[in-house]
């Protein structure tokens, strides 16, 4: 008797392989804004890391000691400075930040699509899908080690084309949420090769 549809896991294949495609075209929308806002080399906004630096902040509604509207302590962990007229390095630094994570989402969302899609059709350890998990897997340790220390150099590079001294010509940095989250894919990945290895001895048995 054949399988049901809804008794079986296909939807959440479907399921998968649409979520996949929803970030590729999420993530491909917003590489051209973020490439609209950088090219003309106009305003470019460009995050700057102000992690440990105090601030006084004005909010509507808060009240001070005495009752009265007041300043509330608070610490900043990000600004976004606005910078016109990048030289060629610092421009290709900004760029470069800037399109790495969403390139890096795009290759791993694609990724997935093609998992979902061969999950679909019954093919779960077969070569195209452990490419795919280890291409998934080495995007996020890739991006967890160069991001950071590439977001920091950038924003460094553009403070000092504005005048602003920052004593870090490269900055070095460690993102180890995408770094944990890639050894997990890879470990998966792992999963996957063994599990093609056992099906291509099983099929030698056959």
């Amino acid at each position: 008797m054949a399988q049901r549809w809804f008794t079986s896991q296909r939807p959440d294949y479907v399921v998968l392989a649409l979520a996949g495609g929803v970030t590729v075209v999420a993530g491909a929308v917003a590489l051209v804004h973020e490439l609209a806002q950088i090219l003309p080399n106009r305003d470019v906004p460009v995050p700057v890391a102000l992690d440990g630096v105090s601030h006084e902040l004005l909010l509507s509604g808060a009240t001070g000691v005495d009752g009265a509207a007041g300043a509330v302590a608070a610490e900043a962990t990000e600004a976004v400075v606005r910078v016109s007229g990048l030289e060629a390095v610092p421009f290709a630094l900004v760029l470069a930040a800037a399109m790495l994570p969403l390139l890096a989402m795009l290759v791993v969302a694609a990724c997935f699509v093609l998992l979902g899609g061969s999950f679909f059709r019954g093919r779960f350890f077969t070569r195209g899908n452990l490419v795919a998990v280890n291409v998934a897997a080495a995007t996020l340790v890739v991006t967890s080690l160069v991001l950071p220390s590439l977001q920091g150099t950038a924003a460094s590079s553009a403070l000092v084309s504005l005048g602003v001294e920052t004593g870090q010509a490269f900055v070095l940095g460690l993102d180890l949420r995408l770094l944990l989250a890639g050894f997990l894919l890879g470990a998966v990945g792992y999963a996957f090769q063994r599990g093609a290895r056992l099906r291509r001895d099983v099929e030698g048995l056959v």
